[in-house]
């Protein structure tokens, strides 16, 4: 991806690394349905491109930031990013409306992220830094609460998991990062 594409998708320059705050209104995990969102879902499920493209305008930015975090290369969070996007389209005349677009949309950007990180271990390539002593899904609990300041309790929305079992990956994370900096003093 390159650095204007970057720019275009998250509106900063590739060089900064910092994660997007979420809107507030993306936090809690019982907002209302927005009637326009509902309508480009239907028109999505109907096969309309367009309405999904736009639909996904409204989720790109914190999901790329996301993928970034996770790869930790351009490169990568640009396959992976397509991934989700593809994955998405692909199950989105599945999707009943039982919870927020928000909630299903980010359990396929986790469920994606895991499996990233997975083949990433089956493959032996070393994730950088200590973040490589952590299991996909601590990693990916970590970064959704630590990097990006999701509530624990919209963390285990995402995961479909109550906020103590959330909260306890999210404390394994933190120890064993705390354990890893204190080896590396």
């Amino acid at each position: 991806m390159s650095p204007a594409d970057v720019k275009a998708r998250t509106g900063q320059p590739a060089q900064a690394r910092t994660a997007p705050t979420f809107p507030s209104h993306l936090l809690v995990t019982d907002r209302a349905y927005n009637p326009d969102e509902t309508l480009l879902i239907r028109q999505a499920q109907a096969g309309h491109w367009d309405a999904f493209a736009e639909l996904a305008g409204h989720y790109d930015a914190p999901i790329l930031a996301l993928a970034l975090r996770v790869t930790g290369s351009e490169r990568e969070a640009s396959k992976l990013f397509q991934t989700i996007f593809s994955r998405a389209y692909e199950e989105l005349r599945g999707y009943r409306f039982r919870c927020s677009f928000y909630l299903w949309i980010h359990r396929i950007v986790v469920r994606s992220c895991i499996q990233f990180l997975q083949q990433k271990d089956d493959s032996h390539v070393a994730t950088p830094g200590t973040l490589a002593q952590l299991s996909p899904r601590e990693r990916i609990v970590f970064e959704l609460k630590h990097g990006f300041g999701l509530r624990l309790e919209t963390v285990a929305a995402i995961l479909e998991t109550s906020e103590a079992v959330a909260r306890n990956i999210f404390l394994r994370a933190v120890i064993v990062l705390r354990l890893e900096a204190d080896k590396r003093g």
